[in-house]
């Protein structure tokens, strides 16, 4: 029994215009915190690096001494390339800043907590009680609402092809 916190880059366009955190670490140390005092004692909390500060940043020495300043170190699990889907298909919860996965997690049917400002931070979506609530009690997404602002997205967002690929721009 887990909660999940995808981390987002250091230097995040998302984290310095559409958060209060100033940076990850504050980020990281306010669910830690928040975590030791309100979450029942038998779940664990597992962080995982993004992949793209690999290299950049390493948070895991932070949070093995926020656990330790918290009394949650034995509860308390970092990680790096576990595989995503099913890491959220499993969790009794996730906690972003405003990440993507947050998207990912409600496909999954996990329940998400935004600490951020976020597209997807919806009531019904998201559970839009305080984070020392969330723990206790993490509200699941409504699946017929997601599924709604899901296809919204893809009707009026998206554009087939990829980004590190070629793309015919003279087929759309």
């Amino acid at each position: 029994k887990y909660f999940f916190v995808p981390l987002q880059t250091y230097n995040d366009f998302q984290l310095r215009e559409h958060s209060k955190f100033h940076t990850i670490e504050e980020f990281i140390e306010l669910v830690i915190k928040s975590f030791a005092l309100n979450a029942p004692d038998d779940v664990r909390l597992v962080i995982k690096h993004h992949p793209m500060d690999r290299g950049r940043k390493d948070y895991k020495k932070l949070i093995l001494n926020l656990g330790d300043k918290y009394n949650v170190k034995n509860r308390l699990e970092v990680i790096y390339d576990l595989h995503l889907p099913t890491l959220l298909a499993h969790t009794l919860g996730t906690i972003t800043i405003n990440s993507t996965v947050g998207l990912q997690a409600l496909f999954h049917k996990s329940p998400v907590k935004v600490l951020g400002k976020a597209i997807y931070d919806i009531e019904g979506l998201t559970d839009q009680k305080y984070l020392s609530e969330f723990w206790k009690n993490p509200l699941k997404p409504d699946m017929i609402l997601f599924e709604k602002f899901r296809q919204f997205l893809i009707n009026n967002t998206q554009i087939n092809g990829s980004f590190y690929g070629y793309f015919d721009w003279d087929k759309i």
